[in-house]
């Protein structure tokens, strides 16, 4: 595997934990949770550039940066907020995984470019 995925993939987490911040931040009336959360969106998307620096396709490499920022800020609402997922929202959080893990499962060559 690329070494970019673990890049993009720790932007992900941050990512998440940037969303769980902003919703700490009770309308952004909080201002550490407020300057936190943004401090974070900026790394995260620093470590989303770390992973195409390293030679990933942007396409997938930003699905998978907002996927498992999607997973995370999930699980979140429900351990921070206590907000709950019916049957089927665990179940689309489950493809959304399963999307994540295909995606960085392809090839990671980048086709030649025709003249």
């Amino acid at each position: 595997m690329n070494s970019g995925w673990y890049w993009v993939i720790a932007g992900g987490i941050v990512e998440a934990i940037y969303t769980t911040f902003m919703g700490l931040a009770e309308g952004m009336t909080d201002l550490v949770f407020t300057v936190l959360g943004f401090a974070l969106s900026v790394v995260g998307t620093l470590l989303l550039n770390g992973g195409l620096r390293r030679g990933l396709q942007m396409g997938a490499s930003y699905a998978v940066w907002v996927g498992v920022g999607v997973v995370g800020a999930a699980v979140a609402d429900i351990l921070v907020f206590n907000n709950g997922l019916d049957i089927l929202g665990y179940l689309f959080l489950a493809l959304t995984m399963g999307g994540i893990v295909g995606l960085n499962l392809k090839s990671d060559k980048v086709p030649e470019k025709v003249a």
